[in-house]
């Protein structure tokens, strides 16, 4: 399959490229900088990810848009994910790439319900800039006419991939205090939702197990 991905620099994003293409897919990456670091088996396309123009013309003949972007400082580019997200959704219109998996987290939106009395007030403080956009992005994927999947992980590590809970948030009912997520695992869900098909119209937590 061919996928095109969004937040390809990142820690995640760097796991997600390799474990695609270790797996024999085709991975287009949609970087800022035309000299980012990215796995030479890679494609690589320069450009604003919150231009429509510039998401369709990189998706264009791709099976699914996979999203492991993040936001360094909330203050800088406090909309950045609704941006991408709105840009995401304009984009199928023209390139015909309705699949969309996006990496977000657990506290956002409904999930800030189940979330422990540990961590909850994080979410409510801290985290509160960047949950609000990732929020609000999510009320426009929702309302759209996407294939869409969300990722909710927990509280991320850089531990190698080991056995994760993958489950729909309207399903959770009990989930450690801390929850945590390795990158690694992260980045095999993506790509497994992306390949299967699997989770379409579904947030879902994911989160480490022993």
């Amino acid at each position: 399959m061919k996928f095109l991905v969004l937040g390809a620099t990142g820690r995640t994003g760097i796991l997600l490229i390799q474990k695609a293409l270790d797996q024999g897919h085709q991975v287009t990456a949609l970087v800022r900088r035309a000299d980012a670091t990215v796995d030479p088996r890679a494609q690589i396309v320069s450009g604003d990810v919150t231009d429509a123009a510039v998401i369709a013309d990189a998706a264009r003949g791709h099976d699914a848009i996979i999203s492991t972007l993040g936001v360094k400082s909330a203050r800088e580019t406090p909309t950045l994910i609704t941006d991408t997200v709105r840009a995401v959704i304009a984009s199928a219109k023209t390139s015909g790439v309705d699949r969309f998996v996006v990496l977000s987290a657990f506290g956002v939106g409904d999930s800030l319900a189940k979330a422990s009395f540990l961590v909850s007030p994080i979410f409510r403080t801290l985290l509160r800039k960047v949950y609000a956009d990732k929020a609000a992005s999510e009320v426009l994927l929702k309302a759209s006419d996407l294939k869409w999947t969300l990722e909710y992980p927990g509280a991320l590590n850089n531990r190698d991939s080991g056995r994760y809970a993958a489950v729909a948030l309207e399903k959770v009912t009990k989930l450690p205090i801390y929850p945590t997520t390795s990158r690694a695992n992260v980045a095999d869900f993506l790509l497994r939702a992306a390949v299967e098909g699997t989770f379409i119209g579904q947030t879902v937590v994911v989160t480490d197990t022993k």
